[in-house]
C-alpha cells in the first residue's frame, strides 16, 4: 500500500517536469517547515518598516500553508540568491517568472500568476517601443529578472540593471534611460506608491501573460508537498483568490490595469 501511494505521487508529478539524475527526494519530520526562498523584489515581496514580510508572494506562501496544512518558512532573499538556494537545495521552493533554464534546473510545480511584461517610455516621446527599435538605447530592468527570451538574447540595447522600478522611473524622468522593461504589476504598483499617474508613461506589451510559477528544488525535492501545493493553487485559482492577492479583486483585471497595458502606436 505504501509503494502504491508513492507511485501515485510520482505519477501526479510527471507532468510538472522530467526526472533528473541530480534529483533527490526528502521527507519532512513532524512539524518541520518547508523553506521558501522568496525574491526580495518590491512589490512582490518585501520587509516593511515593522520588520514584517509583505507582498503577494509572501501571502501566497502563507496561504499554501494554511490550505495544505504544511508549515512553511518564507525567507526573503536577493533575487539571484533565491535562485542559488533553489539550485543548491538550501530552499525547497520559490516563486519566479518561468524560464527555460529554471524549468531544467528545478521542478515547475504550477503556474501562480500570468502578467504582461511591458516596455514603457515617457508619454511625450514618440519612438517605437520594441527591442529592435530601441537598438543602442538604454533600457532599465530589475537585476536578475527573466523578462523573456528575446531580452535575454538581445545584445543591441544597452541594458541598465536596477534594484527597484522606482529607480528606473526616476532615471526615465531625468532622461537618463529611454525605456523600462518590467511587469505590468510592478509598474502599476510603483506608480501608485509614488503618487504618479499611469498616463505619464506610454506602454507596449513585450511579453503577454508571462507566467510566474512555483518551483521546487531538485536537490531537496518534496514530491508529496508539491502535490498538496499544486492542489492548493488550483483551489485559490478557482475561487479567484490569486487574482485578489495580486490585483485586488476577483474576476477580470480592472479597467485601470487594462489601460496600463494598452499598446502605443
Amino acid at each position: 500500500m505504501r509503494i502504491i501511494g508513492w507511485l501515485l505521487i510520482a505519477v501526479s508529478l510527471m507532468p510538472l517536469s522530467a526526472a533528473s539524475a541530480a534529483e533527490s527526494e526528502h521527507s519532512l519530520s513532524s512539524g518541520e517547515a518547508v523553506i521558501f526562498s522568496i525574491p526580495d523584489v518590491w512589490p512582490w515581496a518585501y520587509e516593511d518598516d515593522d520588520g514584517k514580510f509583505r507582498g503577494g508572494l509572501v501571502e501566497v506562501a502563507h496561504r499554501l500553508s494554511e490550505i495544505s496544512g504544511v508549515p512553511v518558512s518564507p525567507q526573503l532573499r536577493p533575487l539571484r540568491r533565491a535562485i542559488v538556494e533553489l539550485r543548491s537545495g538550501h530552499a525547497n521552493f520559490t516563486i519566479l517568472f518561468q524560464n527555460p533554464q529554471l524549468d531544467n534546473e528545478a521542478i515547475n510545480v504550477a503556474a501562480i500568476i500570468r502578467v504582461n511584461i511591458l516596455l514603457a517610455a515617457m508619454a511625450d516621446t514618440a519612438y517605437p517601443l520594441t527591442l529592435a527599435d530601441l537598438k543602442g538605447m538604454k533600457v532599465a530592468y530589475i537585476r536578475g529578472t527573466y523578462l523573456g527570451d528575446a531580452f535575454e538574447r538581445d545584445t543591441e540595447v544597452a541594458k541598465v540593471p536596477v534594484n527597484a522600478i522606482r529607480q528606473a522611473v526616476e532615471l526615465l524622468s531625468m532622461g537618463r534611460i529611454s525605456a523600462i522593461l518590467a511587469s505590468e504589476h510592478n509598474l502599476r504598483q510603483t506608480l501608485s506608491a509614488e503618487g504618479l499617474s499611469p498616463s505619464m508613461l506610454r506602454y507596449s506589451v513585450h511579453v503577454p501573460e508571462q507566467v510566474g510559477a512555483l518551483y521546487m528544488s531538485r536537490v531537496s525535492s518534496l514530491p508529496d508537498v508539491a502535490v498538496k501545493f499544486k492542489a492548493a493553487i488550483a483551489t485559490m485559482n478557482a475561487s479567484g483568490e490569486l487574482n485578489r492577492i495580486f490585483y485586488g479583486g476577483v474576476g477580470v483585471r480592472s479597467a485601470s490595469q487594462n489601460d496600463l497595458a494598452r499598446p502605443t502606436q
